[in-house]
């Protein structure tokens, strides 16, 4: 019982899941599924996955600037500033959905298919590191 077990190293390195792993996941299936759908829907829908997924990487990357400064020595005076910017998110990825959807330029459920590529790369690390992790 002296032992000291830390789940998050192996042999003194840290074992962590980098934001380029998800990113280059994304980017993959976004691609894959973009392909898919032009081929097998046509032009709107390997568009619609297309913007979806393009919103999804945005909204990544967006919200992982926005968690950063969070936790920077300058948050605590600019805390209206970084949760008006975090709101701000919704709202922008919203309002370019509520276009797509009023204006009806690409099937809505391609577009969601895009959007759920960061969830499916989730996924899949989460999987790939329970298959690879030593015990």
């Amino acid at each position: 019982m002296g032992d000291d077990f830390d789940p998050l190293t192996n042999n003194g390195t840290v074992k962590a899941i980098s934001n380029r792993t998800i990113i280059v996941l994304m980017l993959v299936l976004i691609i894959a599924g973009s392909i898919g759908g032009f081929f097998f829907g046509g032009r709107g829908v390997g568009s619609g996955i297309l913007i979806g997924g393009i919103l999804a990487v945005i909204n990544y990357l967006w919200l992982e600037r926005s968690t950063r400064a969070l936790f920077e020595q300058r948050a605590l005076s600019t805390t209206m500033l970084l949760a008006a910017k975090y709101i701000l998110r919704y709202v922008a990825i919203g309002a370019v959905l509520l276009l797509l959807f009023l204006t009806d330029a690409v099937p809505m459920a391609a577009v969601l298919a895009g959007l759920s590529a960061f969830s499916i790369a989730v996924v899949i690390q989460g999987l790939k590191s329970i298959f690879t992790s030593s015990f």
